[in-house]
């Protein structure tokens, strides 16, 4: 009997749900119970969050050694490290 693969989640646009008054976008991306954001343009978010009683949940921005880090970049780092904070991995 063949295992089924498991499907891979994709980076989603979605409009952020932190303050929808707002009207900020940004990337998502499901990572077992948890999920990533990587905010869009000048919003510059990156929030990990492995569910609602986790401890382990946390909020930075792209800005990292005097550059901004480009979307692009942070959810290839972030899938690398398969949505885990490299402060965690």
């Amino acid at each position: 009997m063949k295992k089924k693969a498991k499907k891979e989640a994709k980076w989603k646009q979605i409009a952020w749900d932190g303050n929808p008054e707002l009207k900020l976008r940004c990337w998502r991306k499901k990572f077992g119970s948890g999920h990533v954001s990587v905010g869009i343009g000048s919003f510059q978010i990156v929030c990990y969050s492995y569910g609602p009683d986790s401890d382990d949940s946390i909020s930075g921005t792209r800005w990292r050694k005097d550059r901004i880090v480009s979307e692009k970049e942070m959810m290839a780092l972030v899938d690398k490290n398969k949505g885990k904070h490299n402060n965690y991995s």
